[in-house]
């Protein structure tokens, strides 16, 4: 019995790369952390933390001074992947240079040390993005007004009518907001 070879190699196998939010955020904090040492701020970076904001709506990233924390927006980000590590730059410069110091010359001095472009806002298709948030029926004891509200714990809210307290209308299901 003879084996027969093909004559062509088989075809290549693509790696699919992994979505954004799929990548681990032990290893984009230490990426993060390797940076700030190449930008000289060791001991700003050290306990440096990336997470994943599930709620975040807009915004690509948002950096958290007080707690040395990036958080990164998953479903922005996976429609739009390569903006990964320009946003973790971006975002990594305002954890070096302070928050406070926004985005004039020592956070754009920051980013061009990093080979990336000082880019404050950016342009990324956001439409369908939203999370939309449920609101909460509240009612008035006194004088029968109902409120719509976002949070659920509006208990200290009083009637503009009457001034009483609100309660939970247990009645009515929390609805969808309206865009």
């Amino acid at each position: 019995m003879q084996l027969e070879l093909p004559l062509e190699a088989p075809p290549a196998r693509r790696r699919r790369r992994k979505l954004p939010s799929q990548r681990r955020p032990a290893a984009l904090a230490r990426l993060a952390r390797w940076l700030g040492v190449r930008l000289g701020a060791r001991r700003k970076v050290r306990d440096l933390r990336v997470v994943f904001h599930g709620r975040l709506r807009t915004a690509a990233g948002r950096a958290d001074g007080s707690s040395c924390t990036i958080e990164l927006n998953p479903r922005l980000l996976d429609r739009h992947p390569g903006e990964l590590l320009p946003t973790l730059v971006h975002e990594l410069c305002h954890l070096v240079v302070g928050i406070r110091a926004g985005h004039g010359p020592k956070w754009r001095q920051a980013m061009l040390a990093l080979g990336a472009r000082p880019e404050a806002c950016h342009r990324l298709d956001v439409a369908g993005l939203a999370v939309r948030r449920r609101t909460w029926t509240w009612l008035c004891p006194g004088c029968g007004e109902t409120y719509q509200r976002r949070h659920r714990k509006a208990h200290r809210y009083a009637c503009g009518r009457c001034g009483r307290g609100l309660r939970l209308d247990r009645q009515a299901a929390p609805a969808p907001a309206a865009g």
